[in-house]
């Protein structure tokens, strides 16, 4: 009779787990190939089929391993992943347990770029109409940079040199590495409870996607979207971009066209106000000339209507003096006649003495006689 050992399905299972994990070659592969069945389960792990034109792998990524992903990965996307085989005992089913992904063609900062910028954009947060007017005449302005950065030095110069009245507040941050965006956010956090800059230039020096990174988190964007103060996005050189610049109040193509834009020019203020002092005398004095020329016509024509009317009302009074004439007494004075108070004879007595008025005087009389 044949000696034999019989296994349970469970130690053998536990045995190719063991022979599979101590094989060093399958320990840590890179293996390239295109995700299907991809589901990003609410626990926070991933579970992804990988596969190629010949053959297929089942995969797992835990969520220890899933957080510090900066993409999002999805069905047919073609990847690299770095892992190690191992057997999955439940199912007797052996598959690649991911620590590492990344695109495969296209670095993953570009894709996470790419992503987070889509999501933003269908948010809102990019929309034109959300966006504030830079104050032209920012009297406090708040660089959140690199302390030691040549960025800080030309923002500096550039405002001292267009105007020497404007406080500048530097509210230093970390613009590089993995520090950098939680530091970012603490800094536009910072600067909206002191409260008292006008305008907000955050922004650093070139450099490659990577050195930008924290200016593509999206934890700063929404920091700089919930600003209270406008927001002026300086980020490396004039053909870099950022998540920062779209979602800032407006981008500056460098941090030195930031502080242009920042700082209003003293000088050229002056010359233009003093061009509009000018400006606003000559249109004064013109004014004032036409107003002259106005009035002067004006009293031209006041004066011949009131001769027309001063005309119109002489030659009424005269008339008025001519009908008055014609029943006044005294034109019966001319005529010989004589004016006395009594209406009748009959008011008249023996003896009475009466006054008698003539043009030029009176005189009194005493009744004899009466007919």
């Amino acid at each position: 009779m044949i000696s034999r050992m019989v296994f349970t399905v469970t130690q053998v299972n536990r045995y190719v787990k063991k022979a599979l994990e101590a094989d060093a070659l399958l320990a840590g592969l890179f293996i390239e190939g295109e995700l299907s069945n991809f589901n990003a389960h609410s626990s926070g792990h991933l579970y992804f089929t990988l596969k190629d034109a010949g053959a297929a792998i089942s995969g797992v990524m835990f969520k220890s391993h899933a957080g510090g992903l900066d993409f999002m990965p999805k069905s047919g996307m073609k990847v690299i992943a770095f892992g190690h085989l191992s057997l999955y005992e439940k199912t007797g089913q052996y598959q690649l347990y991911v620590e590492f992904l990344e695109p495969a063609g296209i670095g993953g900062l570009q894709l996470a770029f790419a992503q987070l910028k889509e999501k933003l954009e269908k948010e809102g947060l990019f929309d034109a109409a959300r966006k504030r007017e830079i104050p032209r005449f920012a009297q406090t302005i708040a660089v959140i940079t690199s302390p030691t950065g040549a960025a800080v030095q030309d923002i500096i110069r550039i405002i001292r040199e267009r105007n020497p009245s404007v406080k500048i507040l530097i509210s230093p941050a970390i613009v590089q590495g993995e520090a950098a965006a939680a530091d970012l956010v603490r800094a536009v956090t910072e600067v909206n409870e002191y409260g008292k800059a006008d305008v907000i230039i955050i922004g650093r020096g070139g450099g490659s996607i990577e050195d930008l990174h924290a200016f593509n988190d999206e934890t700063l964007a929404r920091a700089i979207r919930a600003s209270k103060i406008p927001v002026i996005s300086a980020v490396g050189h004039e053909t870099d971009f950022t998540i920062a610049d779209f979602v800032a109040d407006l981008r500056a193509p460098t941090p030195t066209a930031a502080a242009q834009i920042a700082a209003f020019d003293l000088a050229a203020t002056h010359a233009h106000i003093d061009d509009l002092r000018h400006d606003l005398s000559r249109a004064v004095s013109a004014s004032v000339q036409a107003r002259r020329a106005d009035i002067k016509s004006h009293l031209a024509t006041l004066s011949r209507a009131m001769d027309y009317h001063i005309g119109c009302f002489g030659t009424k009074l005269t008339n008025l003096e001519i009908m008055l004439d014609k029943v006044s007494p005294y034109t019966l004075f001319k005529r010989g006649f004589a004016l006395t108070k009594i209406t009748s004879v009959k008011e008249l007595t023996i003896g009475q003495d009466i006054e008698i008025t003539w043009a030029d005087g009176k005189a009194n009389a005493t009744i004899t006689e009466i007919t």
